[in-house]
């Protein structure tokens, strides 16, 4: 019976990417039946079982959209459900599952360390158990210095209680990139100019953002400063050619957004127009890192000029750092393509970035992530525009939310028909285990795949 329960939890037989997909909707599933219990919402209020399914999807795939406001509609119960699906979703349901498992100091079979591989995003990992401990504890560590710190804000507004339950409710959502929150129908904007609101934020939304890879390697490498003294130029030419795109884009992807937000929308009466000169910055700043796939605000998204929509939902498409709690094709996919265009536009046959030479395959992915990506977005806002009156542009901006786990919106989400619902539902779910994971689940895998024929030659452009 043991070995029985073992096989169903562990979905033996099962392709990896099946394994993540399954693991996804069954966590969903649970969490929209707990959402629809009468304990769970206020009371003399329900939900409808789309509404709680669209609730779960976005909180297990930590989007962050919402047909109802978890602080307005849901119960402590409710709340605290909400939470576990966030966590679970930030950190993914493998990574617990084999974390308790290797904690109980059983192995993982070949077959679910190639699905932990595939729900790593990592080619390869040498010690699973290590890996996966440092992950929990890392992710653990970083939401209770969040929690701590929010603490000094909530505790003396809310109480200790209550305080402290928006403390660790707000530091998981930030970290894992949820968006949720419990402070009412406006999200963080009350603390639009609450400093430490604002930075432990924003520290938790990058933290979660940037990938467990980029952390690991940064420590593995620290010895070489504190140790050896190595100049710190030295230093960072040592860190992986990952580690070196992601701190790159990252920091692009954060001060080139900020900066369009406060010149663009530095005179609008209803965004940043009212704020102080300070207020503006840190209001840019917040706004930016947040569509970095987190989903939280600080000013009306409904009020903002459609040049700054048009910037964000580019942001958005592009999200965060591989390996992470982040959506979005991913910061090192935009800057292959990115690199390789610029590259072969001056002539070049080979991809190559910091004196290291990409390789063909890594290049056809990155591609084909964007290729896909792009084209399962574009089916999803054509399905929306013919089943919505809304504007093209709120449409464009709540799809790639939902594909790239953002969770903001112009205001729109709540009023979606039910075919709206489950085309956001989709694109949440999609975006979350990855367009590859999700169609190599559903499509049979090639058996002629290796074989080679002769070249062919076309006419381009």
């Amino acid at each position: 019976m043991k070995h029985k329960l073992y096989k169903i939890v562990t979905m033996s037989g099962l392709s990896p990417t099946k394994k993540i997909a399954i693991s996804f909707f069954v966590v969903i599933f649970i969490g929209a039946c707990l959402l629809t219990l009468p304990i769970a919402n206020q009371p003399g209020t329900s939900i409808t079982f789309i509404d709680a399914l669209f609730t779960a999807t976005s909180a297990v795939c930590v989007t962050g959209l919402v047909v109802y406001f978890p602080a307005v509609q849901l119960t402590v119960f409710g709340q605290v459900v909400l939470m576990l699906l966030i966590q679970i979703g930030g950190l993914g349901l493998m990574t617990l599952v084999a974390t308790i498992h290797l904690g109980l100091k059983n192995r993982l079979s070949v077959q679910n360390k190639v699905a932990m591989r595939e729900a790593l995003g990592q080619k390869q990992v040498v010690n699973y158990k290590a890996y996966l401990f440092r992950i929990v504890k890392y992710t653990f560590s970083f939401e209770l210095v969040g929690a701590l710190l929010l603490a000094f804000v909530f505790v003396p507004e809310q109480g200790i209680v209550r305080g402290l339950f928006w403390s660790i409710f707000t530091a998981i959502s930030a970290f894992c990139n949820a968006g949720f929150d419990l402070v009412g129908t406006v999200n963080l904007a009350p603390y639009v100019s609450q400093p430490l609101v604002n930075l432990v934020v924003m520290g938790l939304i990058i933290s979660g953002g940037l990938g467990f890879i980029v952390y690991f390697d940064v420590r593995d490498k620290m010895h070489l400063l504190t140790k050896q003294h190595i100049p710190f130029k030295q230093f960072i030419k040592r860190l992986n050619l990952q580690t070196k795109l992601v701190f790159i884009m990252t920091i692009i992807l954060i001060f080139v957004p900020a900066l369009f937000i406060f010149i663009n929308e530095y005179n609008n009466p209803n965004t940043l127009g009212a704020l102080s000169f300070d207020g503006k910055i840190s209001a840019s700043l917040f706004n930016s890192v947040t569509l970095r796939t987190a989903g939280f605000s600080t000013i009306d998204y409904t009020k903002i000029y459609e040049p700054t929509a048009f910037m964000m939902i580019v942001t958005m498409f592009i999200g965060g750092s591989p390996g992470g709690t982040a959506g979005g094709i991913k910061t090192t996919t935009f800057a292959v393509i990115a690199i390789f265009v610029i590259r072969s536009l001056r002539g070049h046959t080979k991809t190559s970035v910091f004196h290291r030479t990409l390789s063909l395959q890594t290049v056809a992915s990155a591609l084909n992530v964007f290729t896909l990506n792009f084209l399962f977005l574009f089916t999803g806002i054509m399905i929306l525009s013919s089943a919505t009156d809304f504007s093209l542009l709120a449409i464009m901006f709540e799809a790639v939310s939902a594909m790239a786990t953002v969770g903001l919106s112009l205001g729109i989400t709540a009023s979606l028909p039910i075919l709206g619902k489950l085309i956001i539902i989709t694109l949440m779910y999609v975006g979350r285990i990855g367009i590859i994971t999700f169609l190599s689940s559903i499509i049979r895998e090639d058996k002629h795949k290796d074989i080679e024929y002769a070249e062919g030659r076309l006419m381009i452009g």
